[in-house]
């Protein structure tokens, strides 16, 4: 997996937090900044309005006595307002008087006021001319904008800090608990308790959703635990059962039950090499049913396959148990085993299945009749450093000879010289 640069979701959510709070913030500090601008300019063109109004009668009655100093003291007097930068009174005779602020920013368009003659309404003397300080008026709207734009700035920066410290209170230090928590969890302590001091009152939201979850997976995880080992032993004697199964399948033929040839070139050897080393006696006994062929052509291979697992039932109850053993050697034929047992002992043995397989081997056809099975038998005994191969051609010759000299019979006779059955 490879390795990626880790970044807080707090993190995250206070930059997106920021840039939207100081966009919000912006717009609205520009539209309050404009509306700011243009009341202050209202207002100032009002406070000039009311200090041109105050002056006019005066200015009337001394333009009316045509009293110059007088005139010039209003002047004085109106240039006194912060509001104006140059005054100038033009009388209708022609006369002019003037006064300014040194220094002082003079707007443009100046405003006209009339000066009426004193009692008698709708007459003019002259007129009034102002012009503002536009310096003072821009740094009243600077002021006013910049004290407009801090207000939006604390309000922003104590938003701001409000997000954070509720993220970092309420959703990262939750989390990193629980990632501490997670981290530090081992199969030992998986019982642990986890704990997310979480802010007294607070609403059940997803991070609880999250704790619960881990704690329903805790119990899970121990209870999955201390179960394991009966589940592991159960387990173990599943596979067991079924490996134990596995090889009965693979070694035994299935319509008989008997050793498959595998199974029988794999063991034999063994026997053969057991019964050498320690001296002790070892027989095979070849064994066929007889007229086999004869049964499958008269009655079909169901009922031949029926005779071979009788036969093959018969033969294995004959046998010593966990001792002798038997295989199917390939068709009709199978092949016994008889460890610790010498060449007499087979022939009595070998007897006793053939009386055995003529009396139980019978099988009721289909018709009612009874069709009776007989076996031929032929017996060896294992020699000094005799290879698997001769033990068991001499054994499958004596039963060709049983075959050809009348079938249902075990060869070599019991009655041949000791010297000859070994042969």
């Amino acid at each position: 997996m490879n390795a990626r640069t880790f970044q807080p979701i707090t993190t995250t959510l206070i930059r997106r937090s920021l840039g939207w709070v100081l966009l919000c913030s912006l717009a609205f500090s520009s539209l309050q900044a404009w509306l700011t601008y243009e009341s202050v300019e209202k207002d100032f063109q009002v406070a000039v309005r009311d200090v041109a109004n105050t002056h006019v009668p005066l200015l009337s009655l001394a333009l009316w006595d045509i009293e110059p100093r007088t005139i010039q003291h209003q002047l004085d007097l109106l240039l006194d307002s912060p509001q104006i930068a140059h005054a100038v009174v033009r009388a209708d005779t022609g006369q002019r008087f003037e006064g300014g602020k040194s220094g002082a920013g003079i707007d443009g368009t100046p405003l006209t006021f009339v000066l009426p003659q004193p009692n008698r309404p709708g007459t003019h003397i002259g007129t009034l001319e102002l012009r503002v300080d536009s310096g003072m008026l821009y740094r009243e709207i600077l002021r006013n904008v910049a004290w407009v734009l801090l207000q939006g700035l604390v309000l922003t920066a104590l938003i701001l800090g409000l997000v954070v410290t509720i993220l970092r209170r309420d959703l990262e230090r939750p989390m990193q608990r629980l990632a501490s928590f997670v981290t530090r969890l081992k199969p030992d302590n998986i019982t642990q308790e986890l704990a997310l001091q979480r802010v007294p009152g607070h609403l059940y939201d997803e991070i609880d959703l999250v704790a619960d979850g881990f704690r329903t997976l805790q119990e899970n995880i121990h209870h999955h635990i201390l179960t394991l080992d009966s589940r592991v032993l159960e387990r173990t004697s599943q596979l067991e059962q079924a490996l134990a199964s596995l090889k009965v399948l693979s070694s035994a033929d299935p319509l008989t039950g008997c050793f498959n040839r595998l199974t029988f070139n794999e063991r034999l050897p063994n026997e053969m090499a057991r019964a050498k080393r320690y001296g002790r006696p070892l027989s095979v006994i070849f064994c066929d049913a007889d007229k086999f062929k004869s049964i499958n052509d008269t009655h079909g291979h169901l009922v031949g396959d029926r005779v071979l697992a009788i036969l093959g039932s018969c033969l294995r109850q004959e046998l010593r148990a966990e001792v002798d053993w038997v295989a199917r050697y390939g068709g009709e034929e199978f092949v016994l085993v008889l460890p610790e047992t010498p060449l007499m002992s087979a022939l009595e043995i070998a007897e006793r299945l053939r009386q055995r397989v003529e009396q139980d081997v019978t099988l009721r056809l289909a018709d009612g009749r009874q069709l009776h099975v007989t076996a031929s038998f032929g017996v060896a005994q294992q020699q000094e450093q005799e290879a698997m191969e001769s033990l068991l051609h001499r054994a499958d010759e004596w039963l060709y000879v049983a075959k050809n000299e009348g079938r249902n019979q075990v060869l070599p006779p019991r009655s041949l010289p000791q010297s000859e059955l070994l042969l």
